[in-house]
């Protein structure tokens, strides 16, 4: 229809704002005394057994995956998840995190490259103008140009692990979806396996411990895997059934946008030009994107 945006594009930009939000969430456990991994391995946690009721009470076939299939959704949990949500932190401990997050955002060129190599992927110019404003969009709205930042070769190896992890779930899920997986079997299995992958980086006693002695954070955490996780990914991943694997992640580039407006708006935040350029880079990658799409929806 004539006006209309593309469904999957929205799912895909509703994810991307929803992600966007984390930091109320890790800000507020944060306050508990819970470190990073620890909200890795408790939204894993939290998002695979919200996932499993739902496919009990809605399907319960849905479970049901060939055993060959068994390691690209483990592959999709362990590396996807759990290395990036490592490599980020690490990342940030190693730089500012500015920095962190414009290395993050490298995760659309690996994207681009790797459905080129895998899906056949044509490479547009739409494409490539979008994931360029985008990339410098993320640029200016982290505050990478707005002073003076350290990059050692590590922090640059580990932000860049950041991307490519980041990465990986859009293109571990292009190729299940192709297979015949719906969003909540990978969804679920994802998270399933990225609690799995996850227990070897946490001293887990302890991290129960730090839970059970502060209820409220609990609470939190379970909100946070339902509204930051369960919700956005089952999202992003129904909308890589209409949106091609390449043009997903620049459209997720709004995840920053609505990060700097959370800071801004909920922690009173400096806003800087810097911000206003980059937010309206990433809305004009977006814009290209959409218009791009309604052009594949009116030739189909």
């Amino acid at each position: 229809m004539k006006g209309k945006i593309n469904i999957h594009f929205l799912l895909v930009l509703i994810a991307a704002a929803l992600w966007g939000a984390a930091g109320i969430f890790v800000k507020a456990v944060g306050n508990f005394g819970i470190k990073e991994m620890q909200i890795v391995f408790f939204r894993a946690i939290f998002s695979s057994l919200v996932l499993g009721i739902i496919i009990l009470l809605k399907n319960k076939s849905l479970f049901k995956v060939k055993l060959k299939d068994l390691w690209l959704f483990a592959s999709a949990g362990v590396f996807s998840i759990v290395l990036f949500n490592f490599s980020y932190y690490k990342t940030m401990s190693l730089t500012s995190l500015s920095v962190a997050a414009v290395l993050l955002y490298t995760a659309p060129i690996f994207v681009c490259v790797i459905s080129v190599l895998l899906f056949r992927e044509k490479i547009t110019f739409n494409k490539i103008f979008a994931l360029v404003i985008a990339f410098l969009g993320c640029c200016f709205v982290s505050g990478a140009f707005s002073q003076n930042h350290r990059l050692t070769p590590t922090a640059l190896c580990f932000g860049l692990l950041t991307g490519f992890g980041y990465s990986l779930y859009t293109i571990f899920s292009q190729i299940l979806i192709n297979k015949g997986y719906g969003s909540l079997t990978i969804t679920f299995y994802t998270f399933l396996f990225a609690a799995i992958g996850s227990l070897p980086l946490v001293n887990i006693f302890k991290t129960v411990s730090s839970v059970v002695a502060e209820p409220m954070s609990l609470a939190i955490l379970f909100l946070m895997a339902v509204t930051n996780t369960v919700i956005p990914y089952l999202l992003y991943t129904a909308g890589l059934m209409g949106v091609s694997t390449s043009v997903a992640p620049i459209i997720a580039t709004i995840e920053p946008v609505v990060a700097t407006l959370v800071s801004v708006l909920v922690y009173h935040e400096a806003f800087e030009i810097w911000h206003f350029l980059g937010i309206a880079l990433v809305l004009m990658s977006v814009l290209v994107l959409n218009l791009r799409c309604k052009k594949n929806e009116a030739k189909g």
